[in-house]
Formats: C-alpha cells, structure tokens, sequence
C-alpha cells in the first residue's frame, strides 16, 4: 500500500496543539483528543466552524464520528481514518494534506496519540497493550498472535540483536541516542523524562530483552497531538509562519509481515525514504536543518537514520559518535523534543508537530536556530511514512 504527497506544495500546517502529556490523566482518549484539537484550531487562529476536514487513526482511541460528538464541528466535509494496527500519525497527515490539496475541505485538523496501557495489574498490562483503550484496532493475519499477548514490540528486539551481529554495531550506538534525546528533553517543560542521562547510565539500565534495555524503549502516556492543515493561500492570511508539506510517502514495502521480511537489515524506511526523495525537487539530508525520527525504539531511529541517508547502510555506529545530532552539533538536531522516548509516546504527532514548532521558530531553549527545513519519520517494520517540512518563502 502507498500514497505519496507530492511536490506541489499545495498544504502547509498552520496550527500545532497538545493535550496534557501524563502518566495517569485521568482522562478518556477522546477526551484527550479534543483537547488537541481545540488547542490546534485555536493557535491557527481558526473557530470550529472554519474546520471542515478530520484525520483520525483507529488505533487513536475515538474515531472521528465520535469525536465530533465531542467537538460539535457544525460541517465536516472530509472523515480520513486508518484502520491498521500501529498506523502511523503522518498517514493521517498526508491524507489530510490531500484533501486540503485537492478540494475535499479548506481547513482539516489531524490527530494522533495513545493512552498508557491500563490492564488489571502489571501483568495485565503488560500483557495486552491496548487494555483499556475504547476502539482499539481489529487485528488480523500474522498481528492477532502477537499484538494482543504484548509481543508486537519485541519484534524490534531481534532486529536490534541482528543489526549489532550483522554491522558490529555497539550498543553505545543506541545509547548516544537516548543520551542525546534527553539532553533535548530537559529543556521541553511537556517531557515525561527531564532528568539528566549519561552513557553510563544507559549502558547499566536493567535489560527488557537483551540486547534492548530500559532506555531504549518509549515511555507509555496518555497523550494527544494535532495539527491543522490547509492551502498556503489560506495560509499566509493567518497568525502562524506557515510550514509547507513538501513531499512525502506511505509505505508498507514488499512484505505486509515483519517476521516475514525479506532482510532483517532494512524494513519499509528503504522504500519510503527512497520515494520521499525522489519527490523533493532536489533536496537531501544535506538539506535539513532537523531531523524527527521515530523512537518506538532506538533501533528504529538508527534504522531511519540509515535509511533517509545520514549515513550508509551499517555506519551509524560512526555517524553517532560524539555530539554530531545534539542540539549545536555539526549535524541536524534529532528530536529536539526528546522523542518518545522522553517526552512521551504520543506516537508519531509528536514529531510532526515539534518539527512543526521548530520550523514556526517557538521552541525556546531548545529552539534549533534558523531552522527552515526539517525531516520527519514515524513507524517501523511495515508501516512507515517520512516528509520533508519547510518554512513557506
């Protein structure tokens, strides 16, 4: 499956809003969700009756009937919704810059984000990751064994241990990621993780699954995010700098099944990174002045850092070392806002909309300086998308 954004420039994201990012909210997702998009509408300086499109995922929590019964938008002309299991937050992004791009609606609001797994107990919890969650996703094929017993995730365990046998990649090399994303991280107020990390901490963290420890996994929360999306007509008549969806794809590449994969040394970021940049007009990593990687994972960022072309295939190992991706380094910044693994796993929006605050230059102390250009990646194994952000000239 593959729909690609191409290089018209005809969307740009106009408004960024979050619920609150927490362990226990309190809240229910749709709840949570509302929130984000009111905050989004608000700081696009729209009202509910200039929103006439909604992107939902069906792994979100609500989808987007229901969650119009929260909002009351007056006229959606345009529903988007992804119903596949771990979908990521840009396909419903991209959805929406199409339907903005080609006259399904003017202004379209996407949203994305997931509630902390709440089983009965830790087992249970642990067990099934989507206990608790009202609407979570049908699952079939290979997935229904898997993803219901909290297996989907280890997954990435292999892929982990087969990236360090197959390169000779160290664990340092996972680590100099979530060292580096928690430097970013303790100067974003929304963060779960703000307290300082060293390699030395990560190389003593308890293990979850050898090769993969404690510090290589995302941090479970309730939290939502969203965006606002239209044409760049409309977009230079509103309050924020405007940031143009350059290009993008959606792949899920040869195989619909991670186990089945054909080599364990690349997944559907070799494909959707490929096809992103035969779509942007001539730019390259070179280019960018961030870079928004999906970190499930932190194997999942080195795979994407490989695959977008940071580096080759294997050599992220040497491309990591030192301070090369931290905020002032000699390469783009990675996740100024600590990722998932810091912030939170708001699933993929998070990315989005940081690369989105970047770009519209409100990041504060974290704010990466001059930034114009930005590239943004979620998902893993067989669901992947990737796009190049820009500010609008």
């Amino acid at each position: 499956m593959k729909l690609d954004q191409g290089t018209k420039k005809n969307a740009c994201i106009v408004g960024v809003g979050r619920s609150i990012i927490s362990r226990d909210s309190g809240k229910t997702a749709a709840n949570l969700m509302s929130d984000a998009i009111v905050a989004a509408v608000k700081d696009a300086g729209l009202t509910k009756k200039d929103i006439d499109g909604l992107a939902t995922h069906g792994m979100a929590g609500a989808n987007g009937y229901d969650l119009n019964e929260h909002l009351r938008f007056p006229e959606i002309n345009w529903y988007g919704q992804m119903e596949l299991p771990q979908v990521t937050a840009m396909w419903g992004v991209l959805e929406a810059a199409m339907a903005v791009e080609y006259g399904a609606c003017k202004y379209a609001v996407a949203v994305m984000g997931l509630m902390k797994p709440k089983g009965t107990g830790s087992k249970g919890s642990r067990r099934d990751p989507f206990a608790g969650v009202v609407g979570a996703p049908r699952i079939s094929g290979n997935q229904q064994f898997m993803t219901p017993f909290g297996a989907g995730g280890f997954i990435f365990v292999f892929w982990m241990a087969r990236h360090m046998w197959q390169f000779g990649t160290p664990r340092e090399t996972f680590g100099h990621i979530a060292v580096t994303q928690r430097k970013h991280a303790v100067m974003n107020p929304r963060a779960i993780a703000r307290t300082p990390l060293t390699m030395e901490d990560y190389m003593s963290a308890r293990m979850i699954a050898s090769p993969m420890c404690l510090y290589d996994c995302d941090y479970p929360v309730d939290g939502y995010a969203a965006v606002v999306i239209t044409t760049p007509e409309r977009a230079r008549h509103l309050p924020n700098k405007p940031v143009q969806i350059i290009c993008g794809s959606q792949n899920t590449g040869p195989r619909t099944d991670t186990l089945q994969w054909d080599d364990m040394a690349y997944d559907g970021a070799k494909f959707c990174s490929q096809k992103m940049w035969s779509l942007a007009g001539g730019l390259t990593v070179k280019d960018m002045d961030l870079a928004c990687l999906y970190d499930g994972f932190t194997i999942l960022t080195v795979n994407w850092i490989e695959n977008l072309g940071f580096c080759k295939l294997g050599e992220a190992k040497d491309f990591l070392k030192g301070d090369r991706m931290q905020l002032g380094g000699t390469g783009p910044t990675l996740n100024p806002h600590g990722g998932m693994c810091s912030e939170g796993r708001v699933h993929g929006m998070g990315f989005i909309a940081e690369a989105a605050d970047q770009l519209m230059g409100r990041c504060g102390p974290r704010q990466v300086p001059n930034a114009k250009r930005a590239v943004v990646a979620n998902g893993a194994g067989v669901q992947c998308a990737c796009m190049v952000l820009q500010t609008l000239d």
